[in-house]
């Protein structure tokens, strides 16, 4: 039994013909008298306006807030850290001095701040929080060994700070700056250092200085080494934690220097 009996009228047709009279109701529910949104010529849609973003200048004041909120970064990492017991009293002994150093440092970018005449940022980076700090932590959840998390993910953001601030420095209009932003990064770099030789106590150099590829180790974690190189290091950081996934994958993340998306700019408050 033909189900069309109309040959000029197929399956295809008919749906064809309905999209169209889909479309023509769409088009006249928008035209009707009810519509609502700007009568703007060119305009299309009820969408709302797009919101205007603050001025944002890139300074040496959003430099140095940026700077701070990193300390402060560093400190939320360390609270989370020593909350979960899982280092050893050595261990934690190590990063309550570098607690103290941080707090040193958010103080001192902080008194900078106020001198460019800005206002201290007293508190984590925002962006940092968000896509690095929380899912980090979240993933330790179920993790099959805490203690080695906790060591790497300390490792990962004082090396991260170290990087941060060698980087901010040619952005820095004043040169005294810079010389006060690579004195903080050398303190951080030696925090990276101690804690590499904490976790890698058996080789302190890292193949890449002698031209060797530098691997992972068989769990598929980055081996952290208290030399890495000869020069600072700029590129992303590798940040693996938590137990394997039902794929024998781990979370991972890559911690990469501030870029503008990563900046406190003077509009931002805590």
């Amino acid at each position: 039994m033909n189900r069309f009996p109309n040959p000029s009228l197929d399956r295809r047709q008919l749906l064809r013909n309905g999209g169209i009279v889909l479309s023509m109701g769409a088009l006249v529910a928008a035209c009707g008298p009810d519509r609502k949104g700007s009568t703007d010529p060119g305009r299309l849609g009820v969408a709302d306006e797009p919101t205007e973003l603050p001025d944002a200048v890139v300074d040496d004041t959003a430099l140095l807030r940026t700077a701070q909120s990193l300390e402060y970064t560093a400190l939320a990492v360390y609270s989370a850290a020593t909350a979960t017991n899982a280092l050893s009293t050595a261990e934690t002994a190590l990063a309550q001095r570098f607690v103290e150093d941080h707090q040193r440092h958010a103080a001192l970018f902080g008194s900078l701040v106020t001198d460019q005449g800005g206002v201290s940022f007293d508190c984590a980076n925002p962006f940092l929080m968000d896509r690095a700090v929380t899912p980090t932590l979240a993933a330790l959840d179920g993790t099959d060994d805490l203690h080695r998390d906790v060591l790497n993910i300390a490792h990962a953001f004082e090396s991260l700070a170290a990087a941060s601030f060698q980087a901010l420095v040619p952005s820095l209009v004043d040169l005294s700056l810079r010389t006060e932003m690579m004195r903080i990064g050398g303190e951080e770099n030696r925090h990276a250092a101690a804690l590499a030789a904490v976790i890698n106590p058996d080789v302190i150099f890292s193949p890449a200085m002698f031209g060797e590829p530098v691997e992972k180790d068989a769990d598929g974690f980055p081996v952290p080494y208290a030399i890495p190189g000869v020069f600072g290091r700029l590129t992303g950081i590798e940040l693996v934690v938590g137990a394997r996934d039902a794929e024998g994958a781990r979370y991972s993340t890559q911690l990469q220097t501030p870029a503008p998306n990563t900046y406190v700019y003077e509009y931002q408050s805590c």
